[in-house]
């Protein structure tokens, strides 16, 4: 409750300081520090575990804020989080750092050592960067093991039918991928596509099965429109 934190708040903040002995001390670079200043909290999980001790502005062009945190807390603060400044939820017009744990275990920091710090949106665009490129790393990959069977001898009927599969589930993930994605389709691997299965489509001609070839050539139809 609100009018139980502001009577407790200042309690807290005695204990915070009391607690400074047995504290460990952070380093978080930021590239703007957002307003922040001296005395504005640290925070993880809605919880405060720590304050900030010094905002400094460095030659280097960034911001080098000293966070001061208790032994208890400790463990939150490991190399895999991730620290920003954000608008205080309990205090109007402050800002506060918020601690947020990744997915992935870290070791804890030590102290005196120096993390980075990001925001959100640099976060955000990092990760929307990270999935394009997984995205046409799989995309390649996937494309090079389709091209990879159809330079083999003439395959089955029953593994064309995988192969138009593949081209189905292909398209389906190109309609969901961003536009880096969408032009690599266009102007490498289609042509590389168009091409492979004119040739198998050759070589069914020659042994009578050229229309086992059709549905590849309908599923690549349907790529190009994407």
């Amino acid at each position: 409750m609100v009018w139980v934190r502001k009577i407790l708040g200042p309690f807290i903040c005695l204990i915070v300081v009391s607690c400074q002995a047995s504290a460990i001390k952070v380093h978080i670079r930021f590239n703007d520090a957002q307003g922040l200043v001296q005395g504005d909290r640290v925070v993880a999980g809605g919880e405060q575990i720590g304050k900030v001790a010094k905002v400094e502005y460095t030659s280097n062009g960034e911001f080098l804020v000293d966070v001061v945190v208790p032994e208890q807390f400790r463990q939150k603060l490991t190399t895999s989080s991730k620290y920003y400044i954000v608008p205080d939820p309990e205090s109007q017009g402050r800002k506060a750092i918020e601690v947020v744990a990744s997915a992935e275990p870290g070791d804890l920091v030590a102290d005196g050592a120096t993390v980075q710090g990001s925001s959100k949106a640099e976060d955000m665009v990092n990760d929307l960067v990270a999935g394009m490129q997984k995205g046409l790393s799989e995309l390649e990959n996937q494309v090079e093991e389709f091209l990879g069977t159809l330079v083999k001898e003439v395959p089955p009927k029953e593994q064309i039918q995988k192969l138009r599969k593949q081209l189905e589930e292909l398209a389906e993930r190109m309609k969901k991928s961003g536009q880096a994605a969408r032009d690599k389709l266009e102007k490498e691997v289609l042509p590389r596509l168009e091409q492979e299965i004119e040739k198998l489509k050759e070589k069914l001609r020659k042994l009578g099965r050229e229309k086992e070839a059709e549905p590849l050539e309908v599923e690549l139809k349907e790529l190009k429109k994407i």
